[in-house]
């Protein structure tokens, strides 16, 4: 247990500007994914 907590330590402290910038990438796409598949405000049908 000891061992495994040292290691999620270590690579916490390995995190540098790349990194984040990468997690912050893939959140914007996935936000952008999300709202693609967004409907439209006022989508109501006329006959």
């Amino acid at each position: 247990m000891k061992n495994t907590l040292a290691r999620l330590s270590l690579s916490t402290q390995k995190i540098n500007r790349q990194h984040i910038q990468f997690v912050f990438a893939l959140l914007a796409l996935a936000l952008l994914v999300l709202g693609a598949g967004a409907p439209m405000d006022g989508g109501s049908i006329t006959k």
